[in-house]
């Protein structure tokens, strides 16, 4: 008797513990890979306010808008730049968005710069390694295409990338490059070198900002979102005081 009340007990604890889950809404943030830190410390915050999930999908901003656009499943996009809303305006699948920060360019080196790189004409050196991102897919190369064509133009570009020895496909794969010594120059967005697995490996040359300008980082709210209200209050933390804070412990 008392083994059938327990397993009745159990069962019914199975029960309202799954409706329980099934009930809890789930939010979808895609995020350029570059930003992934702040936005988890944040979500942990907004979930247990909200009582809620909020699912990260990581990788490179056009690799992710093409996913939403398929999809049609999601609730907020934060690329890295803000070029990519603008270019995809037409879409209409972004229908309000936040100011967080800014993204900005730099060459990084091996720790103590030991090869003495000055500027962006290491890039055409033979003597460099260097790793440059898929100019088609994370926004660090749709950057540093940017920045080679503002320093010298096409011929300056493509040298550039043909000397290159390893063409990447987003931040992280261009720091571990660098970390792991593959190669020892590359441009990537100037934050993650300021992360604890980073700082010890990596150098930063800044670039004249005419060539590297500040790219506005914004968190885009979908129009085929579930969650609304809690997307909106997530958009409206990121740009509180709290936040703010969190996207500078992060080096933005």
């Amino acid at each position: 008797m008392f083994k059938q009340f327990f397993i009745l007990i159990f069962t019914t604890f199975i029960i309202n513990s799954t409706l329980m889950a099934k009930q809890k809404p789930t939010l979808i943030f895609y995020c350029g890979i570059t930003m992934v830190k702040p936005i988890k410390q944040m979500a942990k915050i907004i979930e247990e306010k909200y009582n809620c999930n909020i699912k990260i999908s990581q990788g490179g901003s056009k690799d992710l808008y093409d996913a939403l656009k398929y999809s049609k499943k999601g609730d907020l996009y934060l690329p890295g730049s803000d070029s990519y809303r603008i270019k995809n305006k037409k879409d209409s699948l972004i229908i309000d968005s936040a100011f967080i920060g800014y993204n900005q360019a730099a060459i990084f080196v091996e720790k103590n710069n030991p090869l003495k790189i000055k500027d962006l004409e290491a890039f055409v050196n033979s003597m460099n390694s260097s790793i440059l991102c898929n100019p088609n897919s994370g926004s660090i190369g749709k950057m540093t295409k940017k920045i080679f064509l503002a320093y010298k133009g096409e011929d300056f570009f493509n040298e550039a990338y043909d000397n290159a020895i390893e063409i990447g496909t987003d931040s992280r794969n261009l720091n571990r490059s660098l970390i792991e010594k593959r190669t020892n120059i590359t441009i990537n967005w100037k934050a993650t070198a300021m992360w604890n697995e980073n700082s010890k490996h990596i150098d930063v040359i800044e670039i004249d900002e005419k060539y590297a300008p500040k790219k506005r980082l914004e968190i885009n709210l979908l129009s085929f979102s579930k969650n609304k209200k809690i997307a909106k209050a997530f958009m409206e933390f990121a740009k509180s005081k709290q936040g703010q804070q969190i996207m500078k412990e992060y080096g933005f």
